[in-house]
């Protein structure tokens, strides 16, 4: 998002005339979840000054502040002290329409230390896929083939425990460190999928055409 963002948190870029952040939780609101801690460390003052404690958006805000980015599993730490439930956390940089509460019942329904909401992606290979056998034989030839998989939402339902399996003080990833060691160590982690609207505002191009599509909804519902 470069240059955007060295001058202003990528959570404050407007779509569709909104900062993102606050669509984030107007949207959650809508679930009734109305208690925000939000993880903050690049140009956090920008973020702290525009939101305060949520009263202007009918919500609460508590901040975990870090002096410097520590990636999804060093940041979420920072929060550790405002949890003493079962929590949802959501990356800062995508619009969904996933239901909330379905993805809340599916992890009380089946338990475990947390339950990850999924998402269908497709991405057309740039080359033919060839299989072989064990002699070189040729068994299987298809040009281009669009490769679908079940891919991370970055919408999650935890449970505290997971605080004890990420390092204070230092970066860390959720998704290559501590959901590995955690399913390692025979921890239940549950997937949760519908087919939902889901993008990630995480380049240009991805961030005019998010902006775009609020926009045309917008207009469709007003005019």
């Amino acid at each position: 998002m470069r240059p955007l963002t060295y001058v202003i948190p990528k959570v404050l870029l407007p779509i569709a005339g909104k900062p993102l952040l606050e669509r984030t939780m107007l949207y959650l609101k809508s679930y009734g979840i109305t208690e925000f801690v939000v993880c903050v460390a690049y140009l956090k003052r920008q973020i702290m000054d525009a939101f305060r404690d949520g009263s202007d958006l009918g919500v609460k805000i508590e901040y975990a502040e870090a002096d410097a980015p520590l990636g999804t599993g060093g940041q979420l730490k920072t929060s550790e002290r405002f949890i003493q439930d079962t929590f949802l956390a959501m990356n800062g940089d995508i619009v969904t329409s996933l239901n909330i509460q379905a993805l809340l019942e599916t992890h009380r329904r089946l338990g475990g230390v947390g339950t990850l909401a999924l998402k269908r992606y497709e991405v057309k290979m740039p080359y033919g896929f060839i299989t072989t056998d064990d002699l070189g034989s040729i068994t299987k030839f298809e040009e281009k083939p669009t490769l679908s998989y079940m891919a991370n939402a970055g919408v999650y339902i935890l449970e505290p425990e997971v605080f004890a399996n990420i390092p204070p003080g230092k970066a860390s990833s959720l998704e290559t460190e501590v959901f590995p060691h955690l399913i390692s160590n025979g921890r239940r982690m549950n997937s949760y999928f519908e087919e939902a609207e889901w993008a990630d505002v995480g380049s240009m191009t991805d961030f005019e055409r998010v902006n775009d599509e609020v926009l045309s909804k917008y207009l469709e519902r007003v005019g």
